[in-house]
């Protein structure tokens, strides 16, 4: 199977991510997040739901934007569509995502 390449969008406050977030990708995805949510200093909610390959390396960027929104006051949203890879692997690490955009309930609980 052919891996799509990681790309993204901003859509309003809303970061869209697609494809595989492969190694190389990671301190893209790192440097996305610093640059939306400008350093974690406002709200940001990063759409997941058309990753297709999600490592535990970029489950570490995310659970680090995580505690450093926590820490700043912010808030970081996370959306995974039901039966997607990110869905399984944030319900594997108890990490709280929702399943749509619009919905408000945490998934993960």
């Amino acid at each position: 199977m052919l891996e799509r390449p990681f790309t993204s969008e901003l859509d309003g406050d809303t970061l869209v991510l697609h494809g595989s977030v492969e190694y190389d990708a990671v301190i893209e995805l790192r440097n996305l997040i610093a640059e939306h949510s400008e350093d974690h200093s406002k709200d940001l909610t990063i759409d997941l739901s058309d990753v297709d390959y999600f490592p535990s390396v970029a489950v570490g960027v995310i659970a680090k934007a995580l505690a450093a929104a926590h820490e700043k006051g912010t808030t970081l949203d996370l959306v995974a569509k039901p039966g997607s890879v990110p869905q399984r692997v944030l319900t594997i690490c108890a990490i709280p995502f929702k399943e749509s955009r619009e919905g408000t309930a945490d998934a993960s609980a």
